[in-house]
């Protein structure tokens, strides 16, 4: 318990700021909803002229975007999936990869606790704080919608977005404590863990109806939980978001039995 309270302790800092940041960008975005709604004929002209490779990677759709969940769900929720992805890969890596950069890992052993339950009060910690992020966005993003949406919008499509933004943080939080256990360093944990968040999200969406790269766009988990679909069909992909986060576990199950049994060299 005292770890879990040091670690909380440790990070609530950069948590605030992270609520501070996800709260003001729903507002920007869910505040202007109506306006882009309201005069979407001079929106249409301008982004019907936009390159196709742009508008996929962003997710502007001219279809979508001028509903009233169109705007937070097309350019929002592509700040929104960077975002939770990076905080969650940040506060993965600060909990694991932090304990060797900072030479503190061994002293952290010495202590009274098994390896095993060392492993899982930071994954309990790192759950409950993209937890909290979560529901800062769904809360935010249910009242701004009740505040200033006054055309009709979709709870269910809502839900989704929130839902999508959880599993994003699970699954990079999941890769970001893999790879702080196998390469030990901070710094290049956060480099491939960016690295594999901007591959699996951009290369998704720009190779969107580009021939021969279906199999490519399989590799990214965003194939699976599509927000697209979501905005045009009302379709929630549970069962997607269920087995993402399930591998996910298997990924923390994999980095706990590495953890237990590697030698720990400073």
């Amino acid at each position: 318990m005292n770890l879990i309270k040091k670690e909380f302790k440790f990070n609530f800092k950069s948590l605030f700021i992270w609520i501070i940041v996800i709260t003001v960008f729903n507002l920007m975005f869910i505040g202007l909803s109506d306006l882009i709604s309201d005069e979407n004929a001079t929106y249409v002209s301008f982004i019907k002229r936009m390159p196709k490779a742009f508008l996929d990677a962003f997710n502007m759709d001219p279809e979508t975007l001028f509903r009233a969940e169109g705007l937070l769900g097309t350019e929002g929720m592509t700040f929104m999936f960077i975002f939770f992805g990076l905080y969650a890969s940040m506060l993965s890596s600060k909990l694991f990869a932090g304990e060797y950069n900072n030479k503190t890992v061994e002293y952290l052993l010495i202590k009274p606790y098994s390896r095993k339950k060392i492993f899982f009060n930071k994954v309990y910690v790192i759950l409950i704080n993209i937890l909290i992020l979560f529901l800062v966005f769904l809360g935010t993003e249910f009242w701004f919608f009740n505040q200033f949406v006054k055309s009709d919008y979709n709870n269910n499509i809502l839900f989704a977005f929130a839902l999508y933004l959880l599993v994003v943080e699970i699954f990079f939080a999941s890769i970001a404590a893999l790879l702080s256990i196998l390469v030990k360093t901070r710094k290049l944990t956060n480099s491939i863990s960016l690295g594999i968040l901007f591959f699996m999200y951009f290369g998704y969406t720009i190779t969107e109806g580009v021939k021969n790269t279906e199999l490519f766009r399989k590799l990214s988990i965003f194939y699976y939980i599509p927000i697209k679909d979501t905005l045009k069909n009302g379709n929630i992909y549970f069962l997607s978001s269920i087995i993402i986060i399930f591998i996910s576990f298997i990924l923390f199950f994999l980095s706990q039995r590495i953890f237990e049994k590697q030698d720990i060299m400073i």
